[in-house]
């Protein structure tokens, strides 16, 4: 949630874009729809030790930390 209150507080995503996933027991991703500032937010995730990732479709962009 920490990394989610980020993003949206450097208006680097659109909440009613954005979904909490638990991919595995106590370990969640942030899906975010295609409409998004990749540069940015990649620089974000770099700067908070975070990968990114994007689905085959390029409809999501993926955001966990690893």
């Amino acid at each position: 949630m920490a990394i989610l209150k980020g993003l949206v507080n450097n208006d680097l995503v659109e909440p009613s874009y954005v979904s909490l996933v638990e991919a595995k027991p106590n370990y969640y991703q942030i899906q975010i729809k295609c409409d998004y500032n990749k540069a940015h937010i990649e620089a974000y995730a770099e700067k908070n030790g975070l990968k990114i990732t994007e689905d085959n479709k390029r409809k999501y962009l993926v955001i966990f930390k690893p």
